[in-house]
């Protein structure tokens, strides 16, 4: 028998990234259609069962999504939740998402999250403050007011963002100049 659905949903399977709250939890994706998702969520520090989500979204139903085999990235609404078999079921309605599977060039290989914050740099002898205006696990995109002769690329920096509680070696990956601003990306140096 044919049971009707609103939209043709695709069973699939993938993995992605889910920010909430101040988390970004790791999910597993099983079915996914033009205007949602439904994933299981692993928990996190703060979000740890059903219940906690249930209470959260009550509060605020944004989220981010980031599915990297999709390249699928972009806010989504958090429609319901449930516990199912000891896994936290969470249906996703899309807000604005953006697609690029045939744009691989963008090179983008895991989740950013746009948000401003004030992150100190310091290259060839000189501290300059610098707006963010992005941040992932590997690196970060920052603002100068200015051009600063001291900023190339491949130049190495040390960078620290307090209301993160981070201090890092970087180095600059790219430079764009435009409009009286310069923007900067940074990619970090792990210490081994």
């Amino acid at each position: 028998m044919f049971r009707e659905r609103k939209e043709y949903r695709k069973h699939f399977g993938a993995v992605g990234l889910l920010q909430i709250g101040d988390e970004s939890l790791q999910f597993n994706c099983y079915d996914i259609s033009v205007k949602g998702a439904m994933i299981e969520v692993l928990p996190g520090k703060l979000l740890t069962c059903a219940a906690d989500f249930d209470a959260f979204i009550n509060e605020d139903k944004r989220a981010e999504i980031f599915i990297e085999e999709l390249m699928l990235s972009g806010d989504v609404s958090v429609v319901w939740v449930r516990e199912d078999h000891g896994h936290i079921m969470m249906g996703l309605e899309f807000e604005s998402v953006v697609h690029n599977a045939e744009k691989r060039w963008l090179k983008r290989r895991g989740y950013r999250k746009t948000e401003p914050f004030t992150a100190e740099l310091y290259v060839d002898k000189h501290w300059l403050t610098v707006e963010g205006i992005n941040r992932s696990t590997k690196g970060l995109c920052v603002r100068l007011p200015a051009d600063h002769p001291a900023i190339k690329v491949s130049e190495p920096v040390k960078l620290q963002i307090k209301e993160f509680g981070l201090a890092a070696m970087g180095k600059v990956i790219w430079v764009a100049n435009g409009e009286g601003m310069t923007q900067v990306g940074l990619q970090f140096i792990p210490i081994t």
